[in-house]
């Protein structure tokens, strides 16, 4: 990090000690009684009982307004401000039984079931005449996610998809059946020459599944294992409790209170970890081409294992899209099953395509298939740029000096761009990727959210993780081709150590340089800018006296026996947690509680 990077840095960041007159007009404290008189932001109710006795149920959401005067109202607007702690309390979710909760709306009596324009206008009354009888506010309904008065057919006909996919599995399990009985049955001399014929086999895959890894002569990688899992596992509950800001909530007052404690930042800032990742993918993949002494010509070399990846990749992952476009929509139903999992299903009917492609977070980004997934092309796409790179400067002796360069000069052109708009853009940009809240883009999954699909989600946002690793790489090789043993000099042990719990805090401490409430745009885009950069060289120094045989206690414990099982497994889980978990929470019939407690239980629930 450059000292003019670093100045303009602490200049940011002392902005932030400054209140702007938007930020003196929000309130950060609320008393329980004032919270509490305020309308209950999330209300279902009963779901089946209604459809079974044919009456009308409709869910949506509500924009309120109030007059000029209405104390209420006011206090509503000005906690909604603090945006980045609190809910929208302007705005209220509603799932009603229009019959039951209903009744005095009514419209007329008609002998036909009501069309579905006076269901619309039966809910709006509905929750308008509630609203202004009980607290004097006018409530207008902005989004509608349906009406209905019958459950849905679950047996309608089978579609071409849904057929050919049943018709995969199906294919699937009696190639698994036949291997199996294969690899029972046939001599150890004849399972030798079976080839592929055995790689269906259960036995086969709990043999491989188990086997113990190998261990490099040069370095000591257990501790990838043991990172990978970890680190799986802090992005698998971070999403749980994300998800369940997408449902309806019996209790908003604790998520909101809870929103700056040590250890919420930790598991909200998670999303840090995902760098880890990218460190991880692009030193394995420069570690192993620098080992490599066949020579091949470059192009061989990247053509071939770009198509090794796809193809290692693509079985599992295009399944599981197969599986979310056809089969999902029709495993369950609750009154939250359409907005969460009907509305991403169809999303994956019209998007599979650009999955296939690796391309579903740079083409139609704001639609979101299986969301996650994000990972996998911005992967790929960093994974061909680092071969590229790795293959150019492969045997320079100059490889480490260059990818630090690179790494510092693009920091440099993101703090100091040529033209004065590309900074304010910059700026801009940087201040919005903080913006990932409760009560706007995360609702509506990131739809139109510029910060998540050109900061969070693209190869260009995550390009920092990737050069750290190709960095980290070339400077192990580097020093063992000088013969120098980094872990052999004292101070280097120490630094390295630290690094890895200097990490973590930075994860949960480095929101809080920002004031509570809405930050400075300024102090916000330099955190936003420098968040990532300072947390992938942290873990750069921790992985690099790791793998050269620094102990430490986080050392011996990520490199432990069993973590080798659990980090094969953990591409299925990043495939499947989400699609189960939001189909858990979907089917739910009453909203969701949402506190530590109920977190860990949800994740027990999902890794069972």
């Amino acid at each position: 990090m450059t000292p003019r990077a670093l100045i303009a840095l602490a200049a940011f960041l002392a902005v932030s000690c400054t209140a702007s007159d938007e930020q003196k007009d929000i309130i950060y404290q609320l008393s329980d009684e004032k919270y509490y008189e305020m309308p209950q932001l999330f209300h279902l109710d009963e779901y089946n009982g209604c459809l079974a006795t044919h009456n009308a149920y409709c869910l949506g959401s509500f924009e309120l307004s109030a007059d000029a005067n209405n104390k209420l109202f006011q206090t509503m607007q000005r906690f909604t401000a603090n945006w980045v702690d609190n809910f929208n309390h302007t705005r209220l979710h509603r799932g009603l039984c229009l019959n039951r909760s209903c009744a005095e709306q009514a419209p007329l009596p008609s002998t036909t079931l009501p069309l579905h324009h006076e269901l619309k206008a039966w809910f709006s009354s509905c929750v308008n005449e509630t609203m202004q009888t009980s607290y004097g506010l006018r409530a207008h309904l902005y989004h509608l996610e349906y009406c209905k008065s019958s459950t849905p057919n679950p047996s309608r006909p089978l579609n071409a998809s849904e057929k050919a996919f049943a018709a995969a599995v199906a294919a699937i399990l009696a190639l698994a059946v036949v291997s199996t009985t294969l690899d029972l049955t046939l001599s150890d001399h004849a399972r030798k020459g079976a080839g592929w014929t055995l790689s269906w086999s259960v036995r086969q895959s709990w043999r491989t599944l188990t086997a113990p890894p190998t261990a490099p002569a040069d370095c000591d990688l257990r501790i990838f294992d043991g990172l990978r899992v970890f680190c799986m596992l802090c992005v698998i509950i971070e999403h749980v409790c994300w998800l369940a800001t997408l449902s309806y909530l019996a209790d908003t007052r604790y998520y909101e209170q809870t929103r700056r404690a040590g250890d919420v930042m930790l598991m909200t800032n998670s999303t840090l970890v995902v760098q880890i990742f990218f460190i991880m993918s692009s030193f394995l993949l420069a570690h192993k081409l620098l080992q490599d002494r066949s020579y091949l010509p470059p192009i061989r070399t990247f053509f071939t294992m770009m198509v090794n990846r796809i193809i290692r990749l693509s079985p599992s992952y295009f399944l599981v899209v197969w599986f979310a476009s056809s089969w999902w929509e029709r495993l369950g139903g609750g009154p939250q099953w359409a907005p969460l999992v009907s509305t991403e299903a169809q999303i994956c009917r019209k998007k599979w395509w650009i999955h296939l492609l690796y391309l579903n977070n740079v083409l139609n980004p704001d639609d979101k298939c299986l969301i996650q997934t994000w990972y996998l092309a911005a992967d790929t796409q960093l994974y061909a740029a680092a071969l590229a790179l790795t293959l150019l400067l492969r045997n320079r002796k100059w490889a480490t000096v260059a990818l630090g360069t690179l790494l510092k000069d693009g920091e440099l052109y993101v703090h100091e761009p040529a033209h004065p708009d590309q900074h304010v853009k910059y700026v801009h940009a940087s201040y919005e990727a903080t913006d990932i809240t409760i009560n706007k883009s995360v609702r509506a999954t990131y739809h139109g959210d510029a910060s998540f699909n050109v900061l969070y989600q693209s190869p260009l946002g995550n390009a920092v993780g990737a050069l750290c690793g190709l960095l980290l790489a070339h400077a192990h090789h580097a020093l063992r081709r000088a013969g120098l043993r980094p872990e052999e000099c004292q101070i280097f042990r120490w630094l390295s150590v630290l690094a890895a719990p200097f990490a973590v805090w930075w994860i949960a401490l480095s929101p809080l340089l920002l004031p509570a409430g809405p930050p400075p745009r300024g102090a916000a885009a330099a955190l936003a800018a420098f968040e990532r950069p300072v947390f992938a060289l942290l873990v750069v120094v921790a992985l690099l006296g790791a793998i050269n045989g620094v102990r430490s206690p986080w050392r011996t414990w990520l490199s432990g026996r069993g973590w080798a099982i659990f980090a094969r497994l953990s591409f299925g889980a990043l495939l499947l947690h989400m699609p189960l978990n939001k189909a858990l929470l979907a089917a739910r019939l009453a909203p969701a509680q949402i506190d530590r407690r109920n977190a860990v239980s949800a994740f027990d629930i999902l890794e069972l």
